[in-house]
């Protein structure tokens, strides 16, 4: 298969070549000279590429075989001479068969299979137990037949949908056939009232009938929906009466109780508004400082990764033999140059450019790197400005090394820092992660649920 993979590799190229196309894109061999610098870059990609095409090839080939062995295998299955029926309320099945002819020939046919019958017996049985689970699901939201206070929920289907079920009310003026009450709760009376409900039951081919009484009582009102209620009634029949009349007098007593009415408008609502003007006002101040703390974060995190380099080139160009003032005019007339050219300020090297001026204009090296460190607010930079007073007062004996130090400590920081940023990395992508595993997890459930 390697030789083969080689092979058809070889065509390939050719076809390229044929179509005045390079026989291996620029791309690719940039790729695999930096993987295999050693070898010849075209070679490596012939001999991968055909070792792929091997490896696809045998895949192919087994597939093709396994295939070949089920084909085989099926033809070996047992003839059969009858079919199982599916058992009442199920689906009717559909088997796809073949008829062998004594010739050999073979006639292909669908033959559909219609669910089994019930029995009188067993048709009343399932109807019986139809009824008591009719009586239960039936309540809704009331206790029992016998104290209806509410709608009533009535059900089409029982026993899984094989039992099928028609309503008639012979109450009408209390519910009507899909189980609703008529009478609202004033019409009630407090004693109860009582109607029936006829049901028919269906179950293969049988009908039994059923008699339900039920006894409808007025809900228990609180205080509240008793006034409402009530005022709604006395509203409706003013209407009623004063029907012609231009104004509608609103009732003034309820139960000897004085009644104040408001109407509601757009008092309330300037209200509201002016109620939450302030709270939007105090959340925009809070995230200007919460926006300041972020880039004051951000600064801190530039300052801290550009440490180790800056003091890594203080210490070389001060072991060339440069003084600690000649060493900070250079550096910083190398950002002013870097920053004409269009790279992005920073902080750091900002600082030291303030520092560098006010050592122009007269301000004692103690005095400037002292001010240096406590602009920045980093200790790091504090003890580097340290490091060049107490350069100032005891000689430059030990600066190159203390920096040098120095410098190997700011770089196992960065290290660590570097490390920490990879972490609250990850942590940040754990919120993505987790709505992904919801997404799979909805893409996976819903659709089970939606089937039963």
């Amino acid at each position: 298969m390697g030789k083969a993979g080689m092979w058809a590799v070889d065509r390939y190229r050719d076809i390229r070549k044929f179509c005045k196309k390079v026989p291996v894109p620029a791309e690719r061999i940039r790729r695999i000279r930096r993987l295999y610098p050693r070898e010849e870059p075209e070679e490596v990609l012939r001999r991968l590429d055909g070792e792929q095409i091997s490896r696809v090839g045998m895949f192919f080939l087994a597939g093709c075989f396994l295939c070949g062995l089920f084909l085989w295998q099926g033809k070996k299955e047992a003839p059969i001479s009858a079919l199982k029926r599916p058992d009442y309320g199920e689906k009717e099945l559909v088997y796809e068969l073949e008829a062998q002819r004594e010739n050999g020939d073979r006639l292909p046919m669908e033959v559909t299979v219609p669910e089994q019958m019930l029995t009188e017996a067993e048709a009343e049985k399932r109807m019986e137990e139809a009824y008591g689970e009719i009586c239960r699901s039936m309540l809704g939201e009331n206790d029992s037949l016998d104290h209806v206070e509410g709608n009533l929920e009535l059900p089409e289907k029982a026993l899984d949908g094989t039992v099928s079920i028609e309503w008639t009310s012979r109450s009408r003026e209390l519910f009507n056939d899909w189980g609703e009450l008529v009478k609202g709760p004033g019409e009630l009376s407090p004693e109860g009232e009582t109607g029936i409900y006829e049901l028919s039951l269906h179950c293969g081919g049988y009908e039994c009938l059923y008699e339900l009484l039920v006894a409808v009582y007025p809900p228990e009102q609180t205080e509240e929906e008793e006034l409402r209620e009530t005022v709604k009634t006395e509203l409706e029949q003013k209407t009623g009466k004063e029907g012609q009349g231009g104004i509608l007098e609103l009732p003034d007593t309820y139960k000897g109780e004085k009644l104040i009415w408001f109407q509601r408008g757009e008092a309330r609502d300037s209200l509201w508004v002016l109620a939450v003007l302030p709270a939007v006002c105090i959340l925009l101040l809070a995230r200007g400082r919460q926006q300041e703390k972020e880039k004051l974060k951000e600064r801190e995190k530039e300052m801290l990764m550009d440490y180790p380099e800056m003091v890594s080139k203080f210490t070389v160009l001060l072991q060339a033999g440069l003084a600690a003032r000649n060493v900070w005019e250079r550096m910083v007339a190398e950002y002013e140059e870097q920053k004409e050219s269009g790279k992005k300020p920073r902080y750091a090297y900002e600082e030291m450019a303030i520092t560098w001026n006010q050592l122009k204009n007269g301000m004692y090296e103690s005095r400037a790197y002292g001010e240096f460190g406590r602009r920045c607010g980093l200790h790091t930079y504090m003890k580097f400005g340290a490091l060049l007073e107490q350069n100032l007062r005891q000689g430059t004996t030990g600066l190159a090394l203390r920096l040098k130090e120095e410098a190997l400590s700011a770089f196992e920081e960065r290290k660590n820092l570097a490390r920490r940023l990879g972490e609250e990395a990850e942590t940040r992508l754990m919120l993505p992660m987790f709505l992904m595993l919801f997404m799979v997890l909805t893409v996976i459930m819903v659709p089970a649920f939606l089937s039963f």
